[in-house]
């Protein structure tokens, strides 16, 4: 018998999920397509293909991005399916606890997860070159924002805020220079700067430091109104396609660590990705009592799926806040990509070892 009720259970569960992750990922579209409504209506009769083109190659970025919350809300219908026609106790006065009631569902989003890291590191790496010409040639103006591009012949990194391809200025730049054993050798911030006839950047209000060969910072930080930088990094090769790390594999995102280990937002990016897996099984812990556990908190079910997806929210919230402060050099990579994790998931067991069973 129980093995018929675990079949019972997945077979709720799976059709729910892929409502959920069509349905979810429908909305995200679609509020994306308002947001780029005024490009569409340019292109006239290519919209609709282009439109199409490009949420194909979006839906498992989406997916991979909403996939904790898509587990979370159906897991949530099915519960409320179930306790509305008083499955779950019929279940329990059959001698079934909650958790092995539950033990189906975990055993899906295993599954599941696996099938979502598989979509991360195999499928989103092969479209992300073509996403990333997509989004650069039909989406983005005249001016590029948040460039990271690697003059490899001068040993310099360049960090453009904001680029104006025709013009042939930025604003604001963060540019990294290297000895030849990977030290760093100078930063310089620039307010702005200009592509010059004789193909160099002329930087205007400059702040520079230099570092000696072992890294250490040699004082005092030089300040100039203008310095002329030499580099093989022209306006165009700087708006070049750079594929957001975002959507490479951990392999590449490994690799760029170790390239750049001066850059905080890679160590980051590399920490959550290791986390990002338990993620879904922490807001199951989560939601799965508020739902289901604690009839006594209110008699509206219905509030108490309202009340999972706050939780949901806020855990994406403190993750995006560690992440940025993680980038900006405030918390330790490790700290910030693993705190949400940690402080969830210790509140997320809490709440489910108090389940009435």
């Amino acid at each position: 018998m129980v093995y018929k009720i675990d079949k019972y259970i997945v077979k709720a569960f799976v059709p729910s999920f892929i409502v959920c992750m069509f349905a979810i990922c429908g909305i995200y579209i679609v509020v994306d397509a308002i947001q780029k409504i005024d490009d569409f209506i340019e292109m006239g009769a290519k919209a609709f293909t282009m439109a199409s083109h490009y949420y194909g190659l979006m839906l498992p970025v989406f997916i991979s991005q909403l996939f904790p919350a898509i587990t979370l809300i159906s897991v949530s219908l099915v519960l409320v399916r179930f306790t509305k026609n008083n499955e779950i106790l019929a279940m329990q006065v059959a001698g079934i606890n909650l958790y092995r009631i539950m033990l189906p569902i975990f055993i899906v989003s295993v599954l599941l997860s696996f099938l979502a890291v598989l979509n991360q590191e195999l499928l989103i790496p092969k479209l992300a070159e073509g996403l990333e010409k997509v989004e650069q040639t039909t989406f983005e103006d005249k001016e590029q924002n948040n460039i990271l591009v690697e003059d490899e012949e001068n040993r310099m990194l360049f960090r453009v805020w904001s680029l104006n391809t025709v013009e042939g200025t930025f604003k604001v730049a963060y540019i990294i220079g290297k000895y030849e054993n990977g030290k760093k050798e100078f930063t310089i911030r620039a307010e702005r700067g200009k592509w010059t006839d004789d193909s160099n950047w002329l930087l205007f209000n400059v702040v520079k430091h230099n570092y000696d060969r072992d890294g250490n910072w040699v004082a005092p930080a030089v300040q100039m109104d203008n310095l002329l930088l030499k580099t093989t990094l022209s306006p165009a090769q700087l708006s070049k396609v750079d594929i957001n790390a975002s959507l490479k594999s951990f392999k590449e995102l490994k690799e760029l660590r170790k390239k750049e280990p001066e850059n905080d937002r890679y160590s980051v990016m590399y920490h959550t990705r290791v986390a990002y897996p338990l993620t879904n099984f922490i807001l199951l812990f989560l939601g799965i009592p508020v739902v289901l556990g604690f009839e006594r908190m209110s008699k509206n079910i219905f509030l108490r799926v309202g009340i999972s997806v706050l939780i949901c929210c806020a855990f994406f919230v403190l993750a995006y806040v560690c992440a940025n402060l993680g980038n900006m050099g405030i918390l330790q990579p490790v700290l910030a990509a693993w705190l949400p994790v940690v402080v969830f998931g210790c509140l997320g067991l809490i709440l489910f070892d108090g389940m009435r069973i």
